[in-house]
């Protein structure tokens, strides 16, 4: 049988977790599942879809920040039952994720490996993997960290947890729950297991819930709303940090004996299914009736190939690993050494903080070790800060080419910090990188062939032809070839275009504005290959930084778009570091429980602990977001420190805006308001704010668009995922200032509106329609879907369209245009709910009244079409949209408001261009894909704009695609 190791993510000096993936057979095992790790799958083709179990060396965000997601997207897929393995708190990390994860048709079974618990262990058909647990120095083992944990409390976390994944069941198990009525499956399995055990109030009422879901969906169903209320509203246990890291000690099948056809043939032995049993191990009987056992004609069977992985994540671990007895019989000269498991022995994957690999007491300790042991080093140290994400670098040096003010290259080096021999001086030692693969069975053997070299973004920059070389080289090979009049023309014409685009985008390189806005993920639902998951920063000079949702692996992309530890010498619109940036973060804002939002926040808060806690730079920060999200923080403070108590927390229920239209700077609730009013003035004080507002938005419960006004006059207004609303109009609209930037969702194309209508998002025209009706400078839209790469497309007909349908009454109040396109703030036909009541606007009921609205703006339309009927596409959308600009945002991007202006002059012309290299570029990489076993491409191709609706996919990205 033949199986591997796979780094799918190597410890750098910016991500100190390594993830490794194993196959044996069709069955994957991924060890570490730190953030990144599922977008890493997706850039190198590793499929992820069959992991039958993780294993997570420690319980951090470093090594688990990928997980949450990870189990999202296992259970959309279709994943039956899934085993999470790791040590003290895992039981409490999962069930602190029940406010955001509920997908109960996923068994989850959690194996919490405490020290001193013989059955701490892991064994199915192909692997069987052994702890081994390592404590920093001076570290005395609690009680409870020690043998099986039976406490109440315990019970509860894992009771939290089987009613947000399920429970595993055995085969016979699931065969017979298939039979079931749906009813009767619908029932918890827990309960029937754990009877008598606490929390029976809570059973019963999960019950009831269960009892009245049946036969509906759960996406759209009320009572999976009610399920979870009472999933998230049950109290956690509080818990404590636990600092044991895990080493594991993995062993693969064993490898039967060759059958040797000679031997049983001598025997009177005929080919056909008798062969297969004595190859399975099993005695068979001749025609005459004589006994052959299979160690008359199979070889002997030979023990399964033996890895270990080490996380050691400090020098103070050190000693605690190397006087391990359970490492003492695969060592060298050892008294209690075993040559057999010695032999076995092929792989050591070394997980290593800094410092470790070049301690003495390390290194003298790996040359005990067999010699023909591969090490694979994973240390920061030896392992460069190469960007692995090559496709999404690729795309960003081609657009950085037309604007590299906007588009900043990210930082990353491909120089270790040191050489490969100050560690051993072996052949058998190498740095891993995400494709190397070892074969462990049946021939132990590193395979590099798959590796590629990492560029960096000064070598993406000059391999990559830049976009308007890589266009005019186009058009001058059409202009030459024997195309049509038609088709030289438009060439001719689109490389006339790009150099007007060239020209226009850097003619305000230097510029400056005390409010940046940067995309820093402008995807939607899962980490894509050229667009990571939704998180915004906002830099206001003199002021502050602004965290406008934070999904999974922003820190790690801020790192790169500011730079670490050094500047970022692409970024000349942020002249800070990472480190700079993150330690003047004021503000941290979450728009809505979906995780696709709010993953990387824990990261972030942990880097923001670690350099604010002591001296001068101690300070507060303040969480602005859904109550739940800080019952979340809540429960996972107990597992390590994110600075809880320094953080000042808001819910964006009490900063809700007023309906009032009369009540220029009202909340809806001045009493919940003032309760909060001393942190709100604070933070306000401290960025220099002098409004800061939410409203309740169209998408999920407790979701919230967000409105800032700065003392020096400009008005950030933020949608997070929402279908266009009266409430966020009302939100823009609010006081004497139209926004500045309105920085607006835009999942779906216009083709695709019943699936922006079916998941609560908003289309990119109807994106543009809001813009229109708050009276907005600028448009800035992001979240686009993950199934479509190019920049998104839309057309004044639709606009037109959504306001047709949408708006009621219109007026030329200061929302709106001066062409007449505006609307009023009672304008929307869909109005938030949220988690209490709150006022609804009126809207027209005589059919009169909106006749009459829909006539008012033809009139207008028609007045601004006769007006422009002789301009070009250009100035014809111009007049159209008024004072409004609008621009896509691409991820680490960074934009002032003149940026989104000059963009807006010449919008077509810019998205032509960049439509082309993107659109060459993914070409480019389907006919260069020939990996059959690789995931589907998803993101490749982008949506035609003459299909409609596309197919639905199997996997689970494509059932997520939208739906956070």
């Amino acid at each position: 049988m033949k199986w591997y190791a796979q780094i799918v993510k190597p410890s750098s000096y910016n991500q100190q977790s390594t993830s490794v993936l194993v196959q044996i057979d069709s069955q994957r095992y991924l060890f570490n599942c730190g953030e990144g790790t599922q977008r890493l799958g997706f850039e190198n083709k590793i499929r992820m879809s069959k992991i039958s179990a993780i294993f997570l060396t420690r319980i951090d965000w470093e090594t688990m920040g990928g997980l949450p997601g990870m189990l999202l997207t296992l259970a959309d897929s279709g994943m039956g039952d899934l085993t999470v393995c790791g040590g003290y708190n895992l039981t409490h990390a999962l069930a602190a994720t029940r406010h955001f994860i509920l997908r109960n048709k996923m068994g989850l079974r959690v194996n919490e490996m405490l020290d001193g618990d013989a059955t701490a262990a892991f064994q199915d058909k192909n692997l069987h993997v052994k702890p081994v647990h390592i404590y920093p120095d001076g570290y005395n083992v609690p009680k409870h960290e020690l043998g099986p944990n039976e406490s109440a409390e315990a019970q509860t976390r894992r009771l939290l947890v089987s009613r947000a994944f399920g429970v595993p069941r055995t085969a016979d198990e699931a065969d017979q729950r298939r039979k079931q009525p749906v009813d009767q499956q619908k029932k918890g399995y827990y309960a029937e297991k754990c009877e008598g055990a606490t929390m029976e109030a809570l059973m019963q009422r999960l019950e009831e819930k269960d009892e009245e879901a049946n036969n509906k969906k759960r996406a759209r169903s009320p009572d999976h709303s009610a399920r979870q209320n009472i999933i998230s509203d049950t109290s956690l246990p509080k818990t404590r940090p636990s600092r044991v890291a895990l080493c594991y000690i993995a062993q693969g099948p064993d490898v039967l004996g060759k059958f040797d056809v000679q031997a049983a043939q001598a025997l009177g032995l005929k080919p056909g299914p008798l062969y297969g049993k004595l190859t399975k191990g099993e005695s068979v009987k001749t025609p005459d009736g004589t006994v052959i056992h299979p160690s008359q004609c199979v070889g002997p069977t030979k023990a399964g190939g033996i890895f270990i992985v080490i996380d050691c994540p400090s020098t103070l671990y050190i000693d605690s690993l190397v006087s391990n007895p359970q490492f003492a019989p695969f060592l060298a000269g050892s008294e209690t050494g075993d040559e057999g498991k010695q032999t076995q022995l092929v792989l050591i994957v070394h997980s290593l903080g800094h410092g470790v690999a070049l301690d003495e007491r390390y290194k003298s300790w790996v040359n005990k070790f067999p010699s023909h042991v591969h090490h694979m080093l994973s240390s920061p140290e030896f392992v460069p800060d190469a960007n692995p994400f090559q496709r999404h670098l690729r795309v960003q040096a081609s657009m950085a080419a037309v604007d590299p003010s906007v588009y900043v290259l990210p930082q990353s080096s491909n120089q270790p910090q040191q050489p490969l021999s100050s560690f051993l001086d072996s052949a058998n030692v190498s740095v891993p990188s995400s494709l190397a693969v070892f074969e462990v069975e049946p021939k132990a053997n590193l395979d590099t062939s798959k590796v590629r070299t990492l560029l960096t973004p000064e070598e993406m920059l000059e391999h990559a032809k830049p976009a308007q070389s890589t266009s005019a080289v186009a058009a001058t090979t059409m202009a030459t070839s024997d195309s049509d009049a038609e088709t030289v023309a438009l060439a001719e014409s689109c490389s006339a275009d790009l150099d007007d685009v060239n020209g226009c985008s850097h003619q305000n390189e230097q510029s400056t504005s005390e409010l940046i806005v940067c995309p820093i993920g402008t995807g939607s639902s899962v980490p894509g290959i050229y667009r990571n998951v939704s998180a915004n920063i906002v830099s206001v000079e003199g002021y502050g930084g602004i965290v406008l949702d934070c999904g999974e692996s922003t820190v790690s992309l801020l790192k790169r778009f500011l730079g670490h530890p050094h500047r970022n010498t692409h970024n000349t619109r942020i002249a800070q570091t990472f480190t700079q940036f993150v330690s003047s973060v004021k503000l941290l804002y979450i728009s809505h429980m979906h995780a696709d939002h709010h993953l990387g926040a824990i990261m972030l808060l942990r880097e923001w602990t670690k350099l604010t806690r002591w001296g001068l730079n101690r300070s507060r920060m303040t969480v602005v977001a859904p109550a739940r999200f800080w019952t979340w923080l809540c429960d996972y403070s107990g597992i390590e420190n994110i600075g809880l108590e320094r953080l000042d927390f808001v819910c964006c229920h009490d900063l809700r805006v007023s309906l009032d239209a009369s009540d220029d700077n009202g909340y809806v609730n001045r009493d919940r308001f003032s309760s909060v009013k001393d942190k709100v003035d604070k933070l306000a004080s401290e960025l220099g704010l002098v409004d800061i507002k939410t409203c309740s938005v169209v998408h999920c419960p407790w979701a919230y668009g967000l409105s800032l006004t700065h003392s020096s006059g400009w008005k950030l207004v933020y949608s997070g995922d929402t279908r266009p609303c009266t409430n966020l109009v009302t939100l823009g609209r609010a006081g004497r200032k139209s926004p500045t930037i309105l920085l607006h969702e835009a999942t779906h194309s216009d083709d695709l509106l019943e699936d922006a209508k079916a998941k609560r998002h908003t289309t990119v025209s109807e994106a543009v329609a809001m813009a229109l009706g708050m009276g907005a400078e600028n448009l800035l839209m992001t979240h686009f879907s993950q199934r479509c790469l190019s920049l998104p497309r839309w057309n004044w007909a639709n606009v037109q369209a959504v306001s047709l349908m949408r708006y009621g009454q219109l007026s030329r109040g200061p929302g709106s245009m001066a062409n007449g396109v505006g609307a009023s703030s009672a304008s929307m036909i869909e109005v938030a709910e949220d988690d209490e009541p709150e006022e609804v606007v009126e809207r027209p009921t005589s059919r009169d009244d909106v006749d009459a609205a829909k006539k008012e703006l033809m009139l207008d339309l028609a007045e601004a079409l006769s007006e422009s009927s002789s301009t070009s596409d250009d100035e014809q959308e111009r007049g159209l949209l008024g004072d409004l600009n609008v621009a896509s945002a691409f991820d680490l991007s960074a934009y002032a408001p003149s940026d989104i202006a000059r963009y807006q002059a010449n919008t077509r012309r810019l998205q032509k261009a960049m439509r082309a290299e993107l659109q060459l570029f993914i070409a480019e990489q389907e006919c260069a894909s020939d990996d059959e076993d690789s995931e589907p491409k998803q993101q490749e191709k982008p949506t035609k704009a003459k299909d409609t609706k596309p197919k639905p996919k199997k996997g689970g990205r494509a059932k997520r695609d939208g739906a956070n």
